[in-house]
């Protein structure tokens, strides 16, 4: 191969073998190319789904903060030993419903009446 005026490099440049050879470099990077494009994809919606779930959980964790912090406070605990509980303060009626068609029991805090001992047999 001697470069001159005879032979231009342009005629070797233009072969056959060295087009085949640029052609097989241009599809191999175009596949390489292909293949971080679809990683890319899948992270970038990877990373959605992990973002929101983040944005979830702060939301639920302000939630839970607000809550433990009521539940810190007198009238939070009240609230709960009311709701787990059948307590009244004194001077206050309890009003237990029992269903539908059922007797309205009324209890005062101070006194609290038991029911006949029959009544276990509903």
């Amino acid at each position: 191969m001697q470069f001159g005026k005879k032979n231009n490099y342009k005629t070797y440049l233009y072969s056959r073998p060295v087009i085949l050879v640029l052609v097989i470099i241009g599809v191999a990077l175009g596949v390489s190319v292909y293949e971080r494009y679809t990683v890319e994809r899948e992270m970038s919606g990877r990373r959605a789904q992990s973002e929101a779930e983040l944005d979830r959980m702060e939301e639920r964790k302000v939630q839970l903060e607000d809550r433990v912090e009521y539940l810190e406070g007198e009238r939070g605990i009240e609230e709960e030993m009311r709701k787990n509980f059948d307590v009244a303060r004194e001077g206050e009626q309890v009003i237990i419903l029992v269903g539908e068609n059922e007797e309205v029991v009324e209890v005062q805090a101070e006194e609290a009446v038991a029911p006949p001992w029959y009544l276990f047999w509903r």
